[in-house]
C-alpha cells in the first residue's frame, strides 16, 4: 500500500513537471522517489532530461548510476559514477560502485586505481590486500598437427604466476617449453620465460613493461634471443586504445615491432567487443604489415567466445604483450581461431582454443611449400 501510494504521487508529480522547467528540488524529489520505489527506467529517463536542462549533481548522478548498474549496464554506470565523483572525490560509495564497475567490464585499471585510493576499512571489509606474493596461477598446453613429413607435430607447455604488489601495480612470470622434430631427425626445443610488469597509471590508462628470453636448441647447438616490450593503453568507457613496442635481437637478426589497436564493447546483454590492431614489423632491411580483428560475445552467462583473424607474414612476431613469440623455423602466412573462457567459479576459469596456421616450409633448394596446421590448447587459469 505504501508503495503503491508513492508510485500514485511519482506519476502524478512528473505529469505536473512534464510542463514546466526541471529545478534542482523537483529533480531531487523525483528522482529519489524513483530511486525508493526501484522504477529504474523512468530514474534514468527523468535523469537524463534533467542534466539535458542543466540539473547536475552529486546524488542525482549516484541514483542513475545505481538505476544502470542495477540493469546491468555497467559502462553506463561507470560513466555516471565518475561524473558523480568530480562532485565529491572523498565519497566512499561513488569509489565502491566504481570499483565494482572496473570488474564487470574488465577495467583492470579503473578496478585497482578505485581500490587503492578507498578506505582501509573499505578495503578490508571487501577482503581487498595491498600485497600476494601468488595471486593467480594459470596453465596451459598445446598440441599442433600437420601432415609434413619432415616436421613432427610440435608441443607447447606454460606455467604462469601473477603477484599482486600494491593495488596498482602487479606482476606476471611464465615459463614454457615448445618441441618438434625438423627434418626428420633433427630435434629443436625452445625454453622461454616471460616477465611483465603492469601499472595502473590513473583510472583509464596502464603501461606494461616487460621481457622475453628465449633459449633455442637446435641438437646441441644454442640459439639465445632477447626481447624487450612495452605497451601504453588506455579504456574509456566501452573504447579502448593502445600502443605499444618490441625489440627482439638474436643471434642471426634484430627485429623492431610497432602496433596499435583499437576496440569497442557494443550495447547490449551479449557484450559483443570488437577489437582490430596493426602492427609493422622491420627486419634484414624488409617491413611487414601485420593486421588482427577479433569479435568476441558473452553466450551465456559464464561463457564467453572470441574469433579472431590475423593477415601477414608472422615470422618473429608477438602477441598477448609480448606472451608468444611466432619464431618457429616455418612462417606463418594467415592464422585464424576461436577461443572460449568457461567461467566454472568466481575463482577458476577454464580456457579451451582452436587455431588453423597456413604455413610456409622453404626447402634447402629455395622452393616453397605451404602446408596446414592444426592446434589445439586447453588451459586453466585460478585466482587466489
Amino acid at each position: 500500500m505504501h508503495k503503491l501510494i508513492i508510485i500514485t504521487m511519482l506519476f502524478v508529480t512528473m505529469v505536473v513537471q512534464a510542463q514546466k522547467p526541471i529545478t534542482f528540488q523537483s529533480a531531487d524529489s523525483i528522482s529519489y522517489q524513483c530511486y525508493l520505489v526501484g522504477d529504474w527506467d523512468k530514474l534514468i529517463n527523468f535523469g537524463n532530461e534533467a542534466i539535458l536542462q542543466g540539473v547536475e549533481f552529486k546524488t542525482l548522478y549516484q541514483r542513475m548510476g545505481y538505476a544502470y548498474f542495477v540493469n546491468k549496464n555497467y559502462f553506463a554506470a561507470q560513466s555516471k559514477y565518475e561524473k558523480a565523483l568530480k562532485f565529491d572525490e572523498s565519497d566512499e560509495g561513488t569509489r565502491l560502485y566504481l570499483y565494482y564497475c572496473g570488474i564487470n567490464t574488465g577495467d583492470d585499471a579503473a578496478t585497482g586505481f578505485h581500490a587503492n585510493k578507498m578506505q582501509k576499512e573499505t578495503q578490508q571489509k571487501l577482503g581487498l590486500k595491498p600485497f600476494k606474493i601468488v595471486s593467480a596461477v594459470d596453465v596451459e598446453y598445446n598440441y599442433k598437427n600437420n601432415l609434413v613429413n619432415l616436421r613432427s607435430n610440435p608441443n607447447y607447455y606454460r606455467l604462469g604466476i601473477s603477484t599482486k604488489i600494491s593495488h596498482r601495480l602487479s606482476l606476471y612470470q611464465t615459463v614454457s617449453q615448445y618441441s618438434q622434430t625438423v627434418n626428420s631427425s633433427t630435434y629443436t626445443t625452445q625454453t622461454e620465460y616471460y616477465v611483465a610488469l603492469n601499472w595502473a597509471m590513473n583510472k583509464h590508462s596502464a603501461l606494461d613493461i616487460g621481457y622475453h628470453y628465449v633459449d633455442t636448441k637446435v641438437d646441441t647447438q644454442t640459439f639465445p634471443g632477447n626481447m624487450f616490450f612495452s605497451r601504453l593503453s588506455t579504456k574509456i568507457n566501452r573504447f579502448d586504445i593502445g600502443i605499444n613496442g618490441s625489440l627482439l635481437k638474436n643471434q642471426m637478426e634484430t627485429t623492431k615491432q610497432i602496433g596499435l589497436s583499437a576496440g569497442i564493447v557494443l550495447p547490449g546483454k551479449t557484450n559483443i567487443h570488437l577489437k582490430s590492431s596493426f602492427n609493422t614489423l622491420r627486419n634484414n632491411d624488409s617491413t611487414r604489415l601485420i593486421f588482427t580483428q577479433a569479435i568476441g560475445a558473452q553466450i551465456l552467462k559464464p561463457l564467453w567466445v572470441e574469433a579472431n583473424v590475423t593477415l601477414g607474414n608472422l615470422k618473429n612476431y608477438n602477441d598477448n604483450n609480448g606472451l608468444y613469440l611466432y619464431n618457429s623455423l616455418d612462417a606463418t602466412l594467415f592464422r585464424t581461431g576461436l577461443t572460449a573462457f568457461l567461467n566454472i567459479s568466481k575463482k577458476i576459469t577454464f580456457v579451451g582454443n582452436y587455431t588453423y596456421d597456413k604455413k610456409e616450409l622453404i626447402y634447402t633448394d629455395k622452393t616453397i611449400y605451404n602446408y596446414n596446421q592444426h592446434s589445439f590448447s586447453t588451459g586453466i587459469i585460478w585466482k587466489l
